[in-house]
């Protein structure tokens, strides 16, 4: 049996991308502990904030995406976005309480991180040109999916570390140097990319009334990176947010309109993804912000004398993305040896099932806490795994689901709009339940305020806990009554 060989450019494309992750997340690990503590901002404009920044993330490689297709090409636009990236990470290391550095370097990654997203993949995919390659595609892209849970997996850890060291900046610091590192290597591998589209230099060159494309080009930039740092300053992340999701929402009506009764049978069941999607995303981003706060507060992370910087919990999904991957993949291969299918609404309701003991668990957490302020770690570790796997049956499954159905050939309009539900809508909702968790406990708290800390946070995890069982049962209805329907 021949084995499958691999494009030379994907150890490159790999690298980046799993540095990328490692910037990212590592920053993302720290910054709402940063803004409570460093910029002493209330528990509920941290949170509003860190909602306006995960939300845009999600928002701006769709523009990213347009540029490359009609300007830049995928190559250039992963170099102009890692750039920007760099750039921001180390203005956000800059050892500064002033609240305008803090938004001009969350301003630069998430223009970065628009040119780079969606565009790493497509340049990824722009290796596989002949019939050969093609039979390593998905190969491919999950070994990049593994690259990428590496990166976020190290880095909390790492930057944390850094950070609590010695200080924010380093922590910082670090993300970024990882991120430049990533480039560094891509760009070692630039000869692995000279058969990949290039950038459209007529379209560049081309002029509007007297002024070149690619003047304008920078010109927009520069504005939508000045625009970025009073969208965030205002917080007016919703009002963009809620004009892309009524654009979506009317392109949604159109394909209904245009649509038979068999293509609108498979719209209702990816409405159903979702919805559904955006649910869990919303509950399941409750670890980067009020589960943060709750574990920085209210749980004992002291073993031997070391204290566990609590930015090293984030390390816990990708931990239990990888190890639940692995244990997924070899459940559904022994099953498919076996002739037995597990039909999507089935892996939807089991992910609910894992995000449902998740939080009952981190619930039961928070319910030892009240007695005392402070609670050991292991009840709350064990859900984040639970929550961490859930994922697996979530994301990959909807997205495959959709691309099988294809209803009236919008498979990537409706996969990005899923997306669009998943990450912006989801990371925003998201910041407004964790809003609910503010209290005022500071960094010098007494017992009484760290109970009062942990009943609060009780009470958002317990609600949090019964919306989920009733997903849940949702879910099973749903899947009762379309058992008799092939398609989901």
């Amino acid at each position: 049996m021949n084995t499958i060989k691999q494009p030379k450019g994907i150890f490159h494309i790999i690298a980046i991308q799993m540095w990328e992750f490692f910037s990212y997340y590592g920053m993302r690990s720290l910054l709402i502990l940063f803004l409570t503590e460093k910029l002493l901002m209330s528990d509920q404009h941290a949170y509003a904030l860190y909602g306006a920044y995960t939300s845009l993330v999600y928002v701006t490689p769709i523009i990213g995406g347009y540029l490359a297709d009609k300007y830049l090409g995928n190559y250039w636009s992963v170099i102009l976005g890692s750039l920007l990236m760099v750039g921001g990470h180390f203005v956000l290391s800059f050892p500064s309480s002033d609240h305008t550095i803090l938004y001009i370097a969350l301003s630069l990654i998430i223009c970065g991180y628009g040119f780079f997203k969606t565009n790493s993949s497509c340049l990824l995919g722009e290796l596989y040109q002949t019939k050969e390659q093609e039979r390593g595609r998905e190969a491919g892209f999950s070994i990049s999916y593994i690259g990428g849970n590496i990166g976020s997996m190290i880095s909390p850890i790492l930057c944390g570390f850094a950070a609590m060291k010695w200080g924010w900046h380093v922590g910082f610091s670090l993300a970024g140097i990882g991120m430049l590192l990533g480039l560094c290597i891509f760009m070692t591998g630039r000869k692995n990319f000279s058969h990949v589209s290039k950038p459209n230099l007529p379209a560049l060159q081309k002029k509007s009334a007297g002024i070149p494309h690619w003047s304008l080009l920078l010109a927009s930039l520069v504005v939508a990176a000045v625009g970025l740092v009073f969208v965030l300053k205002n917080l007016w992340a919703g009002y963009i947010l809620l004009v892309i999701c009524l654009m979506s929402l009317v392109h949604i009506i159109n394909l209904y309109r245009k649509s038979d009764e068999e293509d609108r049978q498979k719209l209702n069941s990816i409405m159903y993804f979702m919805l559904f999607g955006t649910v869990f995303w919303a509950f399941d981003q409750q670890g980067g912000s009020s589960i943060s706060l709750f574990i920085e507060r209210n749980i004992d992370t002291n073993i031997g004398g070391f204290i566990i910087p609590t930015a090293f919990f984030q390390s816990i999904n990708p931990i239990a993305v990888i190890a639940g991957g692995a244990a997924v993949a070899w459940l559904w291969k022994m099953l498919d040896s076996k002739s037995i299918s597990v039909r999507t609404l089935t892996k939807l309701n089991i992910g609910l099932l894992l995000l449902t003991a998740g939080f009952s668990l981190i619930t039961l957490s928070s319910k030892l806490a009240m007695a005392s302020g402070q609670t050991t770690f292991v009840w709350l570790l064990i859900g984040l795994l639970c929550i961490g796997v859930a994922e697996l049956f979530i994301d990959p499954v909807a997205l495959a689901a959709i691309t099988r159905l294809n209803p009236h050939g919008a498979t990537g309009t409706l996969a990005g709009i899923y997306m669009l539900a998943g990450g912006s809508v989801a990371n925003y909702l998201a910041a407004d339940i964790a809003q609910f968790t503010s209290t005022g406990t500071g960094e010098n708290a007494g017992t009484l305020d760290l109970i009062v800390s942990a009943t609060q946070y009780h009470h958002v995890f317990q609600s949090i806990l019964f919306v989920t069982i009733g997903v849940f049962v949702l879910g099973l209805l749903v899947d009762f009554k379309h058992r008799k329907q092939a398609t989901i």
